[in-house]
Parts: structure tokens; C-alpha cells; sequence
């Protein structure tokens, strides 16, 4: 008898669950912090909280990650925004245009947002390209490079997603650096939000997968006898 003939539609649609469930992830947002900055300022991420924490949506960060709202102007009251968010109201910046900003989790990044944002008026300012390295401890796993668009000269741009699911095959994650490539001579910032996690015990084996497969054939056998 095969596989397929031994699953039944509840164990299918446990199995179809779970899979779902591993796909999901937690995504810090920056929108539910406890003390956020005015939506037209900034402030370092540990000031974002009641105890100068840098643990977030079960991560830590970089103390170097700034909180921005996306109300705040460079240049004074006329000039452009300065990026914009994903989603809500808020999304972070490297403080002081800095690369090698570190996030520390066994969790699995699965994606990011990240954007150009509008330095000051200068159009040659800010980071053209990331780069985001999964590490164990001091050793360099994967990284994966992305050239951030630029489509709106003067204006900050909107964010695009950074896959990185592709970490999920790795073991011995520690966590994770944002290294950035700077434009002309500005500050090397960027724009970035909405962070995806996912615990490692969430992403399914193989033979979850495989099982998988058998019960959604199991029933579409079933859908075309009845058919």
C-alpha cells in the first residue's frame, strides 16, 4: 500500500498547519516599542524602552541601531523625509552611518526591508549596497549582498525585501552583521524594517515535507474519485 494511501485528512491538515506555522515568523516591526521617539524624531533603540534594554521581538541589537519616525526631515522643517517605513510608522537607521552593525539570536533571519534613505540633500550620500552576514561567534557562515535601488533621485526610497531565507540551511547561528558600502563621501546610512525571525525549531525537516506531500496527494486522490 502506498504512502499516500495511509495519511488521512486530519494528519494532512496537522501536517499542512504545522508547515504554515514554520513559515511564519515573528517580524519586529519597531512600531510596538514601549517608549518610542516623537514620529517626526529619532533616538538610539535602547531609549525606545523603560530600562535601556537593546532586547527586542526576542533579539538582541546593536546599540548602534536608531529608531526613526518617518516625519523626520533633513535639513530642517522643508526638507525631504528622511526614509520610509514598511509598514507603520517607525523603521531604523544605522547610527552615525556605521557598518558592521550586529543583531544577536539563534533564530533564523528569514528576511528585511531595506531602502536608501535621503541624506541631507546630497544624492551622492548615504550606503548604495548591504551586505547581511550570518555569523557563529567570530566565524563568517553566508552572507548575502544587495544593491539598494535608487529611483527617486533626491527622495528616499522604498524599501525593498532582502530574502535571506536561505539561512535556514545553516547551523550554529549566532547572529547576524549589517555591513554597508558608502556612496561619494556622506555617511553610509540606510533605511531599514520589518525583520523576520523564525525559531529553528520551527523550520520543518525533510520528512515533515515528505509527509506533507503524501497527505495533499492522499487527498486530491480522493477529490478525483469522488470527481
Amino acid at each position: 500500500m502506498q504512502i499516500a494511501t495511509l495519511i488521512k485528512p486530519a494528519l494532512a491538515a496537522m501536517l499542512l498547519g504545522a508547515a504554515l506555522h514554520a513559515s511564519a515568523a515573528a517580524i519586529a516591526t519597531f512600531d510596538d516599542l514601549p517608549n518610542p521617539p516623537a514620529i517626526n524624531t529619532g533616538t538610539g533603540l535602547q531609549y525606545t524602552n523603560f530600562t535601556n534594554s537593546l532586547d527586542y521581538a526576542g533579539v538582541t541589537w546593536d546599540a548602534r541601531f536608531s529608531v526613526v519616525g518617518d516625519a523626520y526631515r533633513v535639513g530642517g522643517p522643508s526638507g525631504p523625509t528622511f526614509g520610509i517605513a514598511h509598514s507603520g510608522h517607525y523603521f531604523v537607521t544605522n547610527q552615525d552611518g556605521n557598518s558592521g552593525l550586529t543583531i544577536t539570536t539563534d533564530k533564523v533571519l528569514t528576511g528585511a526591508w531595506f531602502g536608501r534613505n535621503q541624506y541631507y540633500g546630497y544624492s551622492e550620500g548615504g550606503a548604495d549596497q548591504v551586505t547581511i552576514v550570518a555569523v557563529a561567534g567570530g566565524t563568517d557562515l553566508a552572507s548575502i549582498v544587495f544593491n539598494l535601488p535608487d529611483t527617486h533621485p533626491g527622495l528616499p526610497e522604498p524599501l525593498s525585501f532582502i530574502d535571506t531565507s536561505s539561512f535556514a540551511s545553516l547551523s550554529g547561528i549566532t547572529g547576524y552583521r549589517i555591513d554597508r558600502h558608502e556612496l561619494g563621501t556622506q555617511s553610509g546610512h540606510w533605511v531599514a524594517d520589518d525583520f523576520q525571525f523564525a525559531e529553528v525549531s520551527n523550520v520543518p525537516e525533510p520528512a515533515t515535507w515528505t509527509m506533507l506531500a503524501a497527505g495533499l496527494g492522499w487527498l486530491a486522490w480522493r477529490r478525483r474519485r469522488r470527481a
